[in-house]
């Protein structure tokens, strides 16, 4: 949100220096124009070098991606591995919370919207896995599911495009990529949730309102205003949620993007996973988290 205000503070501030200069307020000598034409050029110049840094940097990440899928793979199979183990007929060998490891992890990092009505939809979730693609620029998550009675889908989308040139309207204010539209999926419910439960439901995520073409409709800045959410929310569950879930599930995060208060249960929780990987000789990495 703090890029966005910052673009709309230089659009102000734009529009204001053109509107002086329609009622004849020239506040720059020749000199000065001279030289701050000058400036722009250079500007602009710093602008086209930005840009093909991030298509480089684009590129870049796409080429290492099946190097990361590699390790995320591994990851998956151990965790349907311990899943495995803890089902059947005999008591359970665990506490049974890496059984529900994601559920645990989307819980931890945005705890203010995952509510007990989406917890037992959520203990199915087996997977969460990002993919970039190119023409256009876009990634995808995809949330994996076991067979369940809720919904027929085995996975889940949401993909977000991404705004990789500068606006035309003012190049200048260009500051790197940014998501400017995102597609959810249509969930095929077998048992859906009740209308008040489906109204605050993480299941929404898959849903994301429409942006009003014009600027004056009266939903316009609402909506914007939930798609800007929306957006951080993408880029936060790709950037920071999947590459480093082991340490949300645990507790060894703390960057909770929706609330920092929890319930006395959930700190109990989390103190005792972290007091058991102290005890095995596990590192915590809240210093190096907070660093960041």
């Amino acid at each position: 949100m703090e890029k966005q205000a910052a673009k709309v503070s230089a659009v102000v501030a734009i529009e204001q220096n053109d509107a002086d200069k329609k009622q004849g307020k020239d506040i720059f000598s020749a000199e000065e124009h001279k030289a701050i034409k000058e400036l722009r050029a250079i500007f602009k110049e710093t602008i086209d070098l930005d840009m093909e840094m991030q298509s480089d940097i684009y590129r870049l990440e796409m080429q290492y991606q099946s190097r990361y899928q590699v390790l995320y793979d591994e990851r998956k199979k151990l965790l349907n591995k311990v899943r495995q183990q803890n089902r059947g007929d005999g008591e359970s060998k665990s506490s049974g919370d890496l059984q529900s490891f994601w559920m645990q992890v989307l819980r931890a990092s945005y705890s203010k919207i995952i509510r007990p009505n989406d917890e037992k939809i959520l203990v199915h979730l087996n997977d969460i896995s990002t993919r970039i693609f190119s023409n256009p620029s876009r990634f995808v998550i995809s949330f994996h599911f076991d067979p369940n009675e809720y919904f027929s889908d085995a996975v889940l989308n949401k993909t977000y495009y991404l705004k990789c040139e500068p606006d035309p309207e003012t190049p200048l204010i260009y500051d790197g990529a940014e998501i400017v539209k995102t597609e959810g999926c249509t969930i095929h419910w077998t048992k859906p949730l009740c209308p008040n439960e489906a109204a605050y439901s993480f299941f929404n995520y898959f849903s994301p309102p429409l942006l009003p073409a014009s600027k004056c409709d009266p939903k316009y800045c609402e909506i914007s205003a939930i798609l800007q959410s929306d957006f951080q929310m993408g880029f936060y569950l790709k950037e920071r949620v999947v590459p480093k879930a082991v340490i949300f599930f645990t507790g060894e995060i703390r960057d909770c993007q929706s609330t920092t208060s929890s319930s006395d249960s959930d700190s109990e929780s989390s103190e005792n996973k972290r007091a058991s990987i102290e005890a095995v000789g596990g590192n915590s990495t809240d210093d190096d988290d907070d660093d960041e």
